[in-house]
């Protein structure tokens, strides 16, 4: 029997801010052009598959204060792109998610005299976009840690994409160095992915030619005072 999951748990990051208590709908699509190669000798059309493309929409209440995802949508707007992420049943290590870049191309505002004041916004992936999972749920971290591996079930053959999200820091001097580690026997591990070094909220998002082994885990390495950094990370083989 199929197994059906309620979509109350979906968790969608733009850049450094959740936005999952401020919507209510986002969908994703993910497209492939086609370009017909019939000739005269055919008799049904035919065709190769081209580029690939993805857009993602989402829809919920507008909202100024915490997140405050009015004035990221803003910022966003015209810009040139931001890390993102959309885990459909929840973030938890090893769920689904969605990763990329993406382009902010609209943001709606409306308001209705017997209704919340609404908002809606639309996304385009920028380059690839990858079909992960998460190695780490938003959460607070304060000391370094590596984190459990998540199992690819074979090794990737097309390179790799990672994000990651910072939403939250605090402390003095706080910094945090992530990286993407995979292994092909869960035991010993090579870096794969370094993100930058982070010391204040951000995002990244970067990604791989080389081709990933079969299990995959993300370190976090935190330096400071009484540090605090609040993350999210998902990696996708290509």
């Amino acid at each position: 029997m199929p197994t059906f999951t309620h979509g109350k748990d979906a968790v969608v990051i733009l850049d450094n801010t959740n936005l999952s208590n401020t919507l209510t709908d986002v969908s994703f699509s993910l497209t492939s052009d086609v370009v017909e190669t019939s000739t005269f000798s055919t008799s049904s059309k035919t065709y190769i598959a081209g580029l690939k493309d993805g857009t993602v929409t989402a829809s919920g209440f507008f909202e100024t204060s915490s997140p405050d995802s009015d004035a990221e949508y803003l910022a966003q707007l015209g810009g040139s792109g931001s890390a993102f992420s959309v885990a459909p049943i929840g973030y938890t290590r090893g769920n689904p998610v969605t990763l990329g870049k993406v382009i902010e191309t609209t943001y709606d505002r409306s308001a209705d005299v017997g209704s919340v004041v609404a908002a809606a916004v639309a996304f385009q992936f920028d380059t690839d976009s990858f079909d992960g999972n998460s190695l780490v749920a938003p959460a607070a971290f304060t000391s370094t840690t590596n984190q459990t591996s998540v199992d690819y079930a074979a090794a990737g053959t097309n390179g790799g994409g990672a994000v990651l999200h910072v939403t939250s820091v605090s402390g003095t001097s706080p910094t945090l160095d992530a990286k993407i580690q995979t292994s092909s026997d869960n035991a010993s591990f090579s870096d794969y992915i370094t993100f930058s070094q982070k010391t204040a909220v951000g995002s990244e998002y970067k990604t791989s030619s080389s081709n990933p082994a079969r299990y995959a885990r993300a370190v976090l390495t935190i330096g400071g005072t009484n540090p605090s950094f609040t993350v999210a990370i998902s990696f996708g083989q290509g």
